[in-house]
This record gives structure tokens, C-alpha cells and sequence, in this order.
């Protein structure tokens, strides 16, 4: 096995720590969920162990954002989505707590935080981040008050549900606003629209001016009926001005209480915005997010036109600081500014756009690396590209006519690239034999057994930056990165941690010994130069 940091290419050659020998005992805590959320095509991506980490079957785990906010609890902390809106573009760093319900008397807070990325419009288009639970599922008692009541009255529902259910009928849920009314106008209501009630009926009150009326035996083609029945009933009440009322239908709609509520919820707030005094949800598919009806930036225009570039921000080493090498990524130069880095290519059914793209970035980058002799670079390579054909010939070639450039390229591959060990494994030793160096990043994701580990041919390890992070607020974090840290230096292998934002992390990850650092404390992205076409011709004539 190679010395720790020296590799089978000399590019770590400033680490020389010597590799202890592997503990089995060695094993990795318990960590937080990570996830990656598109928000252009709205998929959301999980990390080993998601569905498990949340108690829920792996067929129930959200696919989707949309599908990940119906879980959301309104009014228990901002949603991820309200967390990325209202971070500065600056640092794009996210951090809420909100809660989670999947049942109707199970709720869990959660932490989220991460990392969003932009599209050429500057919108956040690319999150990638992670979701720790707060409180054991047991601990409902340790709960805000206000989300027990609320699991009361979810339970009430689903028995009203399954009432209806049982006996052929139809459960119709209205929720209703008294904009301004106050506790005692809904205390009030209970005696008003009482004679409308039967016994499996409930009403319950979820703040100071919003109440629940389940009618256990209501048809859903009676709900707009039974709402204009309500309002009837309500007309000399003194707030009476101000109802609105929106309404669901079990099992028209859904079995399930907790989204029975939040389609009633919806109904209210789209009759709020529309001025409409009674709404029926409306479970027809919904109008394209503004986002959607956008058009998506356009890949195959931007590689024919040759406009891709490469944007480089150093990593460094820990100990000295100074330049190690850069980490390559695919941009966009700006005449006004700094260079628009663009997020994860989005899959075609035509092309192999991951592969073209990175074909791309690797011309680029050889191209420089023969320019600049005493540059190294980092090359980010996707998994789709990895487990294509066309990929082991591509980067054969454009090393073979630039000879010299492979001691000091990185080929950085994703540790989800790794799902299927034994498959991948041969492709990094036939990179490792053509001379260039292998990183793993999005090390600690879980992807990767230690035992998987210790066979892949790689140089370094970049620890996932979800877990950088929070270190100074987390010590569920520090305990993973510093075991991550452990589990390398014991395999003999350099480390490199992503997302160093602040000089008090930094330090802490060079006390624990990390080998190199990137992030925003070391510089933004810039844009490489690129000799012009022009150029490129003359010197291959010339040669």
C-alpha cells in the first residue's frame, strides 16, 4: 500500500505520515441524512440509510421536493425552500429547523442545513445539504405544544376517516379562517354550527383564528353544501365578515388525516388569495412552477458554441496554507463579474450529455495543464460519465498527445459513483495506470463500506462538506468528521475537507489533521483563461 498523501503519482508528496494499521473496531457514527435536491425538475435525491433514518418504508421516502413539503409542519420553523430564499446569494449557506409528520401522532423536528447553487439567472436551482433528526420518534411528549394538539386532532380525523370509510361513506374536512376574530369568536363558533353535527362529527380549534370541522358521513359532491351550510349558521357572528372556508374529502382526496388537513389548508389559502368565500380542493396536477415555465439552460447550444469554461478556486494545504492545487468546475464566464458555475448536468434520453460535458471540461483542462507546468488541477468526472465506454478512450488520448500533464491531474470521483464497488473498481485502476491521481469526494455519505474502502486506488478523500459545515454548532458532525479523519490516516490515505468557510473551522479540521482545505475562505471561483481557437490551430501547426 502507498504512503499516506505519496500515492502511485507523487501529487500528495507534502503529506508523509506512514498508514497504521486498520482497526475493525473502527466504525463510523451514526449520521445525518444527505440528500440533493434539482429544483429546476424538482428531484429529490437521498443518501444510504434515508428511508431507515426516517422510519419510513424505502417506497414512502419523497422523490420529489413538492413531495418532501407535504411532510412540512406549517407554522413550526422555515422549510427549506424559505430557508434558500432568504439566504444571501453571497453564501448561499442554509440552516432551519422545522418538523416532520409522517402519521397522525408521529412527528419528529429535523435540522437541515447546506448548500444551494444558482443557474445562469442567478436563481437556486441546486441544493445539496443534510437532514439530522432532532428527537427520537418516541419523545412525542418533548414536542411543542402546539404540535400535540395538532396530533390530537389528526388522530380525531383519522378516526373520523375510518369511520366513514367502514359504513361506504365520505369524510369531508372544512377549515375555516376568522381573519381577525380572536380565540373567543371560535370558542363562540362551537355553539353555532353545532346543530350541523352528528355523533362521529368533530370540531377543533388549530389557533386563534382557525378551526376544523370534520363531517364524518358528508359526500364530497355535499361539501360545497355543507360549507355554505356553515357559513349560513355563522352570519350573525361578529366576525362573520371575514370567514373564509376551504374543505377536503376522504377518501376522495386522500386516506391519510394529516394530508386530508393540508388539502383543506390549501383550499383556505387559494380561496384566500382568490377571494373566494368556499373552495373544494382541487386535485387536478397544478399549473408549472414559475421555475418550469422558464426555459432550462441550454447544454447542447452552450457545448456547440464552444462557451463552457472552466471556473478553478484553490485548495490548499492545511498546515502552511499555501496553494496545492485547484479545483476545476464547469462555468460560464461574465464580462460584468465572476464566473456562473453551473450545477449537475440533467440526464438525456438523445445523449450521453454527462459525458459530453465532460469530455469537454477535460479538453479544457488538459489544455491548460500543458499551458501552465507548474499547475495541478482537480477534474470533477460524473458517475454517468464514469460507467461509460467512451470514457477510459477519451481521457487515454487526450493524455497521450499532452505528455507530462497526467502527474498533475486529479480525477475526482463521486463516492455515489462507487454503489456497485466491484464494477466500478476496474475503471479506476485503468485511470490509476494511465498516471493520473483518483480523489473521492462526498466522502462519509455512506456509499462506501470501510471494507470497499481500503480496495479503491485512491489518492485522496474530500469529506463531504455537509458535514463540515455545522462543526461549530454540531458535535454529532465533529464526532463524523474526525472519525472519517481517523478511518484515512489508518488506511494511509490524504484527506481534504470541502465547504471551509470560517478561520475557526479550519483550525479545528488542521488540529484533527486534515491535509488540505477548500472553500470560500480561500477565494471565489475564477474563470480560466483559454487560448482562442485561433490560437490553438497556430500551435498545433506549428508542432
Amino acid at each position: 500500500m502507498a504512503t499516506k498523501g505519496q500515492g502511485r503519482t507523487g501529487l500528495f508528496k507534502g503529506v508523509s505520515r506512514s498508514p497504521r494499521q486498520a482497526s475493525p473496531s473502527v466504525r463510523p457514527p451514526v449520521s445525518g441524512i444527505v440528500y440533493a435536491w434539482d429544483m429546476l425538475s424538482d428531484i429529490l435525491t437521498w443518501g444510504p440509510g434515508a428511508a431507515e433514518a426516517l422510519g419510513l418504508p424505502p417506497r414512502d421516502l419523497p422523490k420529489t421536493g413538492q413531495a418532501f413539503s407535504q411532510l412540512v409542519e406549517p407554522g413550526c420553523g422555515l422549510s427549506r425552500q424559505d430557508a434558500i430564499g432568504l439566504t444571501e446569494s453571497s453564501s448561499r449557506a442554509y440552516e432551519t429547523r422545522y418538523a416532520l409528520r409522517f402519521e397522525p401522532d408521529r412527528v419528529v423536528m429535523v435540522e437541515d442545513a447546506g448548500r444551494w447553487q444558482q443557474d445562469v439567472q442567478g436563481r437556486p436551482a441546486y441544493a445539496r445539504g443534510q437532514l439530522r433528526v432532532d428527537r427520537a420518534p418516541g419523545d412525542q411528549d418533548l414536542l411543542p405544544a402546539m404540535l400535540q394538539q395538532r396530533s390530537k386532532l389528526l388522530c380525531g380525523i383519522q378516526n373520523g376517516i375510518n369511520e366513514a370509510v367502514r359504513v361506504s361513506q365520505t369524510c369531508t374536512l372544512i377549515v375555516g379562517a376568522l381573519e381577525g376574530g380572536g380565540s373567543d369568536s371560535v370558542a363562540e363558533l362551537a355553539r353555532m354550527v353545532r346543530p350541523m353535527m352528528r355523533r362521529h362529527d368533530l370540531l377543533a380549534v388549530l389557533g386563534p383564528d382557525r378551526f376544523a370541522l370534520a363531517l364524518t358521513s358528508c359526500p364530497a359532491a355535499d361539501a360545497p353544501s355543507a360549507m355554505r351550510r356553515l357559513a349560513g349558521l355563522m352570519k350573525d357572528h361578529p366576525a362573520a365578515a371575514s370567514l373564509s372556508l376551504g374543505a377536503a374529502c376522504a377518501p376522495d382526496h386522500t386516506f391519510k388525516a394529516p394530508k386530508l388537513l393540508r388539502f383543506a389548508e390549501q383550499a383556505l389559502a387559494s380561496g384566500l388569495e382568490s377571494g373566494d368565500a368556499c373552495t373544494l380542493y382541487d386535485a387536478r396536477p397544478k399549473a408549472p412552477s414559475r421555475a418550469a415555465e422558464q426555459a432550462p439552460f441550454d447544454w447542447i447550444a452552450t457545448l456547440n458554441g464552444r462557451s463552457l469554461s472552466l471556473a478553478c478556486h484553490p485548495v490548499v494545504e492545511a498546515q502552511s496554507r499555501a496553494p496545492a492545487l485547484m479545483q476545476a468546475g464547469a462555468c460560464l464566464p461574465r464580462p460584468e463579474g465572476g464566473p456562473v458555475l453551473l450545477g449537475p448536468v440533467p440526464r438525456l434520453k438523445e445523449a450521453n450529455l454527462a459525458l459530453l460535458v465532460d469530455a469537454r471540461m477535460l479538453e479544457l483542462a488538459a489544455d491548460h495543464l500543458s499551458g501552465h507546468p507548474g499547475l495541478r488541477l482537480a477534474l470533477p468526472v460524473s458517475a454517468r460519465t464514469l460507467q461509460d465506454a467512451e470514457w477510459l478512450p477519451l481521457l487515454a488520448a487526450h493524455l497521450g498527445t499532452r505528455p507530462g500533464i497526467e502527474s498533475r491531474l486529479v480525477i475526482e470521483v463521486p463516492e455515489a459513483a462507487l454503489t456497485e464497488c466491484r464494477k466500478t473498481l476496474g475503471r479506476l485502476h485503468a485511470m490509476k495506470a494511465l498516471g493520473v491521481g483518483l480523489s473521492l469526494t462526498g466522502f462519509g455519505s455512506g456509499y462506501v463500506t470501510p471494507g470497499q474502502l481500503r480496495m479503491l486506488p485512491v489518492d485522496l478523500l474530500k469529506i463531504d462538506g455537509v458535514f463540515i459545515q455545522p462543526l461549530k454548532r454540531s458535535t454529532a458532525d465533529r464526532l463524523i468528521v474526525r472519525t472519517l479523519i481517523d478511518r484515512a490516516q489508518h488506511l494511509g490515505i490524504a484527506t481534504a475537507a470541502e465547504w471551509v468557510e470560517d478561520e475557526a473551522t479550519a483550525r479545528l479540521l488542521t488540529t484533527w489533521g486534515v491535509d488540505y482545505l477548500q472553500g470560500g475562505l480561500f477565494g471565489e471561483p475564477e474563470t480560466l483563461q483559454q487560448p482562442s481557437a485561433l490560437h490553438q490551430m497556430l500551435t498545433k501547426a506549428r508542432g
